[in-house]
This record gives C-alpha cells, sequence and structure tokens, in this order.
C-alpha cells in the first residue's frame, strides 16, 4: 500500500531537518585561528615554537599552524616581516604569499611537502632569508618546479634539508641574483660536481656554499651529467667558504678544486689515506681548515703531515675535531709555517703532548684544548722565559684539578681564559700572575671551595668572571677588591656561607656592574653595607632556599633594573624584600607555593615594572589578591604559573592599561569572570598554556569574547579542559555541547510555540469547549479529595478554628551535619536556650525527633511547626544529601508560608568558586543576609546577640 506525501509536506519535512541540523551544529568557531602575531619586546615570554628562530631586529613577527596555506595565512597582516610556518601542506601554491610585501625571513617546516608550484614566493621581493626543512634524518623526494623560486630577486641566503635534487629541476637557482649563501643539507648527491651544476652562471654574489651531511664520499672534476652544462667557473671561483662537514670524504681528485683560488675557509670530515690530497686538488691559499672524524671512529693522522698542509696552504687557523694522534711536540710543531694563528683541537685524542710546543711557533694567538681529558696544562714549565703573545685560551671540559703559582705567567698578553668545567679545586697563590690584560675568565661547573683575598689580585682589568656551579665554603673579605672594571660576576653555590657581606668581598661596588648573579643554595644573609651606587642600572640574579637581606635601604639595589629571583623566601627583616627595588622594570620570581605564606601584595608598589613573571606562589595566605596588580600602569607583560588564583576579575587588572601580553598556566580551577578583559585596552595576545575552567556555560562569554575581538589573539585555547563532576573535558568540545544556545532560534522556538499554543486553545474551544468543562470539574474534585484534608489540617496547627495565631512548639529547627553536631552542642545549644534573653527553644535532630517516625516526615514536621530554621553551612553541610534535603524543604516552607524565615550561617570560609556549583544556596546568598561564625573570639558575643534578635523577630513584631 503507497503513501503519498505531498510537496507542503515534504518541504515541512526538509525544513525541519535543517533546522534541527541548525540546533545540532551551534558551535564556537572562534578559536580555531592558525597563526599568532608577535613584537619583538614580547618574544621572551611567548611560548616557543620548533623550528622557529626569531632574529633580532626583524619584528613583527608571526608563527603559523595551517592546512590551507591560502585561506590560513590570511590572518597574518601585510606588515609582518618573519614568518614560521609548521603544518601538514603538500604543497605550496602559485602566490601563496603575495600578500605579504614586507616579508623579510621565511622559515617553512615542510616534512608533508611534495610538490612546490612555480610563483610560490612570487610578490616576496622584499625576501632576505628563506629556510625550508623538508625532512629530519633523510632526504625526500620532492617536486620543485623549474620557476618555484622566481620573484625571489633579493634573497640572500637559501637553506634547503632534507630534499633530494633527483626531482628538482636544475634551473631551480636561476632566479636567485642576489643569493650570497646557499646551504643545503641531506641532498643524497654523492658526487659533489653535480651539486655544482645547479648553481647558475648569474649567482655572481655567492661566497658561502654549504653542503652537509649528503653522502658525498669523492670530490672528483666530472663535469655535469647535462653535456650541454658545465660548472659555473665564475661563481665557484667567487665561494669564500666551503662546508663540507658531514660527508665521508674517502677521495679527493689531483685539481678537483682548482677553481677554488679565493677559498678561505675549508670544512671536511675526511676519511681518506693522504692529508696531501687536499693541497693536491688545486685549492689555492686559505686561512681556516677544519678537520673533524666522527665519535665511533676518529680520524688518524700525525702533527708532521697535518704541519705540511698547514704550511702548504699558508693557514692562519687549524681546527681538529675527533681527531686521533700519537703525539704533540715541538718537533712536530716546527714546521707549522709562520702564518698559523689560531689552533682549536677539540674531542680529540693526543697520547703525548709537549706543553712546551708552542715555543717553535710563538706566533699562534689562540688556543683551544677542550674535551680532551687534560689533567694539567703547564704551558709556561720549561720554557726559559719564553714570551707567548696568545690573547685566548680555551680548555673547557677537561680534568685539570689544580692551577699552580704562575701557571700563565708565560702568556702577559692573555685577554680570555676559559676553564669552564673542569675539576679545578683550589687556585694555588699567584696562579693569575703576570695576566694584566685579562679581561675574560670562566671557572664555572668546577670544585673551588675557598676564594682568598689574593686569588684575583692581579687582575686589575677583569671585565667578566664566572664562578658558578662550584660549592663555595669560605670567601674572604676584598676578594674582588681590585676589580674594579667588573661587569659580570656569577658566584655560587654558597652551600656553607651563610653570611655575604657584598662590601667587604667587593671592597666598593663595581661601578661598571651590568650583570651580578648570586647563587645561595640553602640560603644566606646578604649585607649590602656601605656602598656607591652604580654608575647605571644592572641585572640581579638571585638563588636559593631562604634569602634575608637586613639593610634594605641601599643604594644597589636602586640601580637594579632587571631581577630575577628564585627562592622560597625573599624577605627584608619579615617583610617581602622585592619592594626594595624601586627601579625595577623586569621581576621574574620563582618560590614554593606549598610551605611559605608571605604577603605579595606589595608588588603593586613596583611602579616601574614593565614586565612581571610570577612561577609557584601561593596567594591564598596573607596576599590581598585583589591589589597586587593595582598601581601597575607600565606593566607590558604579565606571566603567572601556579600561584593558587581561585578568580581573576575586573577590579584586579583595573590599572594595567598597558599590559599587551597576559599568559596563564594553573594546575587548580580557575574562574575568569565576565568582562576581565574590558580594563586592558593595549592587550594583544592572551596565552593559556594551562587553565582547568569549570564546565559551566557562565564560561561561555570567553569564546564569545575571544570570537568577536580582533585586538587581542587567544594563544591555545582549543587544548584547555574543564572540570565536570571530578572530572576533565576538552573545554571547547565540552561547552559546545552544553551550551548550545543560539539566541535568534530561542525566539524562533517561543514564538512558534506560542502561535501553536493559541491555536490549540482556539481549536480546542471550537470543538472541545463542553468536554473541558466537564474535565476540569473532575480534576478539581480529586484534587480536593486526595489533597483537601491534609491542607486544612496542616494550617490547623498555626492557625484556630477562631482565626487567631497559635503559639509555634520550637523558635527554630537547626539545619547541620553530624560533622558540627559538637559546634551544635557546645556553643549554641547552650548559648541560646540556657543564656540569654530570652531563652530560645531549638529543634535538634539528634535530640527532638520523634522515634518511629520516618526521617522525611520528622524533617518536615520540624520545620513545619518551627518559628524560622537556620542552616550551618560547612564543606561536609554541602556534601550531605540529608542536609541538602532539609534546605529544600525548608525553601518550599518558605514559600508557602511567607512568615517562615530561613538564617544561613557560615562556619567556615567557602569560596564563591565552590559555592557556584550549588546553585540553590548561590541564589539565596544573592538575595538573602547571612552570618558568619567570627574567628575573633572578640566578635563573638555580638554574632550570638545578632543571632538570636534575628530567631525572635516575629515574635516581637506578633505582639
Amino acid at each position: 500500500m503507497g503513501v503519498y506525501v505531498s510537496d507542503s509536506t515534504r518541504f515541512s519535512f526538509w525544513w525541519r531537518f535543517v533546522l534541527c541540523l541548525k540546533i545540532c551544529n551551534v558551535a564556537f568557531a572562534l578559536v580555531r585561528k592558525h597563526c599568532i602575531t608577535l613584537e619583538e619586546h614580547l618574544l621572551r615570554d611567548m611560548p616557543r615554537t620548533p623550528h622557529c628562530n626569531y632574529y633580532p631586529g626583524m619584528g613583527p613577527y608571526a608563527d603559523c599552524n595551517v592546512s590551507d596555506l591560502l585561506s590560513d595565512l590570511s590572518e597574518v597582516g601585510p606588515e609582518v616581516r618573519s614568518l614560521c610556518i609548521i603544518g601538514d601542506n603538500t604543497g605550496i601554491p602559485a602566490n601563496a604569499f603575495s600578500h605579504l610585501p614586507s616579508l623579510e625571513i621565511l622559515q617553512i617546516d615542510g616534512r608533508s611537502l611534495v610538490r612546490v608550484h612555480s610563483g610560490a614566493f612570487s610578490g616576496l621581493s622584499n625576501l632576505n632569508y628563506l629556510w625550508m626543512l623538508f625532512s629530519d634524518v633523510d632526504c625526500r623526494s620532492v617536486t620543485m618546479e623549474g620557476h618555484a623560486f622566481a620573484g625571489l630577486t633579493n634573497l640572500e641566503e637559501l637553506t634547503l634539508i632534507g630534499v633530494g635534487l633527483a626531482n628538482v629541476s636544475s634551473s631551480i637557482f636561476e632566479q636567485l641574483i642576489k643569493l650570497s649563501r646557499l646551504d643545503i643539507t641531506r641532498t643524497c648527491e654523492q658526487d659533489l660536481s653535480s651539486i655544482f651544476c645547479y648553481l647558475p652562471v648569474g649567482m655572481s654574489h655567492l661566497k658561502d656554499l654549504n653542503v652537509i651531511d649528503s653522502g658525498i664520499s669523492t670530490i672528483e672534476n666530472n663535469g655535469c651529467p647535462e653535456r650541454s652544462k658545465t660548472w659555473p667557473m665564475t661563481v665557484l671561483a667567487g665561494i669564500q667558504n666551503l662546508n663540507l662537514m658531514g660527508n665521508r670524504i674517502q677521495f679527493i681528485q689531483a685539481h678537483s678544486l682548482d677553481v677554488f683560488q679565493n677559498l678561505s675557509s675549508l670544512f671536511l670530515e675526511f676519511r681518506g689515506e693522504r692529508l696531501r690530497s687536499i693541497w693536491e686538488s688545486g685549492v689555492g691559499k686559505m686561512y681556516e681548515l677544519s678537520l673533524t672524524g666522527n665519535y665511533l671512529d676518529m680520524y688518524s693522522t700525525n702533527f708532521r703531515d697535518l704541519c705540511q698542509l698547514v704550511s702548504r696552504l699558508h693557514l692562519q687557523s687549524l681546527s681538529l675535531i675527533l681527531i686521533a694522534t700519537d703525539r704533540l711536540t715541538t718537533e712536530d710543531f716546527k714546521d707549522c709555517g709562520a702564518d698559523l694563528r689560531t689552533l682549536a683541537i677539540s674531542r680529540s685524542k693526543v697520547e703525548h703532548i709537549d706543553f712546551s710546543f708552542w715555543t717553535e711557533k710563538t706566533g699562534i694567538q689562540a688556543l683551544q684544548m677542550s674535551h680532551m681529558m687534560l689533567i694539567e696544562a703547564p704551558f709556561c714549565v720549561n720554557v726559559n722565559e719564553t714570551v707567548w703573545p696568545i690573547t685566548a685560551l680555551d680548555l673547557t671540559e677537561n680534568l685539570i684539578t689544580d692551577l699552580k703559582g704562575d701557571q700563565f705567567a708565560c702568556m702577559p698578553l692573555l685577554e680570555q681564559l676559559f676553564l669552564s668545567n673542569n675539576a679545578i679545586q683550589k687556585l694555588m697563590p699567584h696562579a693569575f700572575r703576570g695576566l694584566l690584560h685579562l679581561k675574560t675568565l670562566k671557572l664555572d661547573s668546577n670544585k673551588i671551595s675557598y676564594l682568598g683575598a689574593k686569588d684575583f689580585k692581579s687582575l686589575r682589568t677583569l671585565e667578566v668572571l664566572l664562578i658558578n656551579d662550584n660549592i663555595i665554603e669560605t670567601i674572604e673579605d676584598r676578594t674582588f677588591k681590585d676589580q674594579v672594571e667588573l661587569r659580570e660576576l656569577t658566584l655560587g653555590k654558597l652551600e656553607y656561607v651563610y653570611e655575604l657581606h657584598i662590601n667587604r668581598i667587593f671592597y666598593g661596588f663595581p661601578k661598571n656592574m651590568q650583570r651580578l648573579h648570586i647563587d645561595a643554595h640553602y640560603g644566606t644573609n646578604l649585607y649590602m653595607g656601605q656602598t656607591v651606587r652604580p654608575n647605571g642600572t644592572f641585572n640581579l640574579e638571585l638563588n636559593g632556599d631562604r634569602l634575608d637581606c637586613s639593610d634594605c635601604n641601599n643604594p644597589i639595589f636602586k640601580a637594579v633594573r632587571e631581577l630575577k629571583v628564585k627562592c622560597r623566601y625573599f624577605i627584608c627583616k619579615s617583610d617581602f624584600l622585592a619592594p626594595y627595588f624601586p627601579n625595577l622594570e623586569s621581576f621574574e620570581f620563582s618560590g614554593d607555593s606549598e610551605r611559605v605564606t608571605t604577603s605579595y601584595t606589595e608588588i603593586n608598589t613596583l611602579h616601574n615594572l614593565k614586565r612581571l613573571k610570577l612561577i609557584n606562589l601561593n596567594f591564598l595566605n596573607h596576599t590581598d589578591v585583589g591589589r597586587i596588580f593595582w598601581n601597575l600602569t607600565q606593566l607590558q607583560t604579565l606571566v603567572v604559573v601556579n600561584c593558587h588564583l581561585s578568580f581573576l576579575t575586573k577590579s584586579m587588572f583595573k590599572d594595567l592599561k598597558s599590559l599587551q601580553l597576559l599568559r596563564l598556566y594553573s594546575d587548580s580551577p580557575l574562574f575568569l569572570t565576565d568582562g576581565m578583559f574590558d580594563v586592558l585596552p593595549a592587550l594583544t595576545a592572551f596565552v593559556l598554556d594551562k587553565v582547568d575552567f569549570q564546565c559551566d556555560c557562565k564560561n561561555g562569554w570567553i569564546f564569545d569574547w575571544a570570537e568577536s575581538t580582533t585586538e587581542v589573539q587567544v594563544i591555545y585555547i582549543q587544548k584547555q579542559q574543564c572540570v565536570w563532576h571530578y572530572h576533565k573535558y576538552n573545554f571547547l568540545e565540552t561547552m559546545e555541547k552544553l551550551c548550545q544556545t543560539d539566541t535568534q532560534f530561542l525566539c524562533y522556538l517561543g514564538t512558534a510555540v506560542s502561535i501553536y499554543l493559541l491555536l490549540s486553545v482556539a481549536v480546542g474551544y471550537h470543538f472541545f469547549r463542553w468536554p473541558s468543562v466537564v474535565l476540569f470539574f473532575r480534576l478539581r474534585g480529586w484534587l480536593e479529595r486526595r489533597f483537601g484534608r491534609q491542607w486544612h489540617r496542616r494550617r490547623r496547627r498555626f492557625e484556630g478554628v477562631d482565626g487567631e495565631m497559635e503559639e509555634v512548639k520550637y523558635d527554630a529547627f537547626v539545619s547541620f551535619c553530624c560533622r558540627d553536631e559538637a559546634w551544635v552542642l557546645r556553643e549554641m545549644a547552650p548559648r541560646l536556650e540556657e543564656q540569654g534573653h530570652p531563652r530560645l527553644r531549638l529543634c535538634l535532630h539528634n535530640r527532638d525527633f520523634e522515634v518511629g517516625k520516618s526521617i522525611v516526615d520528622n524533617i518536615a514536621e520540624s520545620i513545619y511547626s518551627s518559628q524560622c530554621t537556620v542552616c550551618l553551612i560547612s564543606r561536609w553541610y554541602l556534601r550531605s544529601d540529608w542536609c541538602s534535603l532539609e534546605m529544600r524543604l525548608a525553601t518550599h516552607w518558605l514559600l508557602e508560608d511567607q512568615k517562615h524565615r530561613l538564617i544561613l550561617i557560615f562556619l567556615e570560609h567557602i569560596s564563591p568558586f565552590e559555592l557556584s556549583a550549588f546553585h540553590r544556596l548561590a541564589k539565596m546568598m544573592r538575595s538573602r543576609t547571612y552570618l558568619d561564625w567570627p574567628e575573633d573570639r572578640g566578635d563573638r558575643v555580638h554574632f550570638w546577640d545578632r543571632l538570636r534578635r534575628n530567631i525572635v523577630e516575629e515574635d516581637e513584631d506578633a505582639s
């Protein structure tokens, strides 16, 4: 049997279907933004995107995570100069960046790219640097059309990583006529000559060519695979730096590099049998040569052959990395030519070292011997007072244990001495004697425990001194007295130095100080003493478990511009120490939120602050959260990480008129009040690293604001979670499901329902008028028979037969949980029933409930026979189902009997965030006055008098 469906019926069906889809797809489309635009001064506190580098002075910067280049990049403004792109893009279409004419730096993570179309970068006439990553580990086959780089007429640097050149057009670089640096990594080309063939004749500005980790094993002059094309001889002749690191070069053909007559530096991982093949390749005179092996197989050679290579190429700098040789002696070193100025040996193995080897070549000005497991460095022993005009010595990452007297006496011109990451335990007397020109000394990460007054006496020109990461037990007075030119000092760890007198160790604070870092480890007392304020401002970094200062009003603190503190206690006597730095522009404080009860409210006195970063502080204890950010009118960056904030309000941020970046991280739930961003006119970025919201439609304003704002970038909101019945869910997805409210749809639905009801009434009145009348009277009779007698009996409890009011049984029914029973019996009942006037009659469930009657009936009868209901609110009360029932019955009785009253007493402080889950109680608190149990014993007398007056209020009115 067929069913006929009219057009109107079919239309009605589809209309209802589309309407249903509209309802089901109400979503917050906002936050799926793909790009972030950053100003340079905000980069320091913004989240970092992998593979994105930010070059100073090249802002504004933009980071994009895109899936469709043409549509997603529309979020980037034309003023952006640096752009970094990541995402699953399979291709770069033509004119993808044409709307960004100011772009100068472009970085693309293209690990999903398979094609770059011609004209992909057209319109980027100002682009100077292009970086493209195609693979992290090997080379991928990517099709790059011949005119892919068309339009990049001003490009100066190009980096291609992980792209096989097999599918790349041989004319790919034709348009890059101003390119000065070309980096090609992992190209899977085994012959260097084939790579030269990709270079166009017009690339006359090319100076740096880096072909790294590309599987090249031979260097030969085989010409180009296509006989129609030859090497661009003029281009290769102009190259000054050739880097072939990561290629295990096993064979170099004679005269294969004849064209490189202007080469300045050459970097090789050489695995050949003969070093002489390097100069036989035809390269001309060079400035620098770097030879390296690898960790698994060091390259074995000897210094006689190395020195012959140096002499042949007239090298001024030789770098040896992962090289194995039997010895380094004066005899071996004498043939290294007269031009050598720099020798760097790192991560290499030398069986025997004669530390006087340099006496044959005193022209060496810089020596590096790092990561070589040296246990001593006696360069000045048995040299017959020969003077070595060296200016830089690097002995980092060795096993040197002691610095003996006159250790460096033969190096009077030394300016830089690096001894980091050794095992130095003690500085012998006069260890640095004779170093009259030393400016930089690095002793960090050693085992120095004692600093004496004469250790640095001769270093009068010292500007940088690093002694951090040493377990220092003693610092003598005047240790740094002679370092009047000191600009940077890092000191620590002061594990056993419990008092540090700044004025004594310096004997006058250095006037040119720019950075002072003190690691107090467990903690210390700082005494500044009578010191003079330095010439300018400087950065101060303090670490330790406890940092105390007694003389806080000193000129040194007034000169601090940037303060970075990491400790639990940072106090002046018993006060927070930060306010004693009145000229701070940047303050970063990391504490311990669990064990510290310091008040941080006085941060609001730092009126010059531009950057504030607070980590792991406890704002719940003794801190006035509402005022901590007041008066900070110049603040531009605010980062708050795990500071036990429960809510953020408009009043908290009312003075932050200059705030541009707000970044939040919280392990505990955080409530943001509606409109809090209205008082932040300069805000440009709001970063949510981790914030757990409450799954409540009241938080929907955040999405509405984020969608409507055009000035503020809301970052990572789609990654946040919300709490729902003790479980965490994705904030965005959960809110989409819970809060599908479309105002226009609700208006339409209300109108449709109203019309439907009116039509139903009209039709019912016309056709069902009399049957409806009969049904009404039958229903009315049934209700009277079912509920009438009980209702009248209930009324008679309060109203006599003659209409006069009868006396109630109790003055108040007390609703409380079993956890608070002791307080009721010890405090409340005696105070109200046995003391004061008038004496009250309280109904307590554990004392006055009728035995044998159901609990629900007992509760109802007690409420109906009491003048008022008193609810004792605590956290245990809110968790009790019986207490919830008592409050519900009391509120219903309140609606029926207007003379009944409900009194709320809070026995403990409960935050608005916790109360928001109990809608009935929260609503009553907004419309009723309530009482708080005072902590101060002196206020409790007034509390009991006030409670008594409220309970007996109706009796007095009745009388």
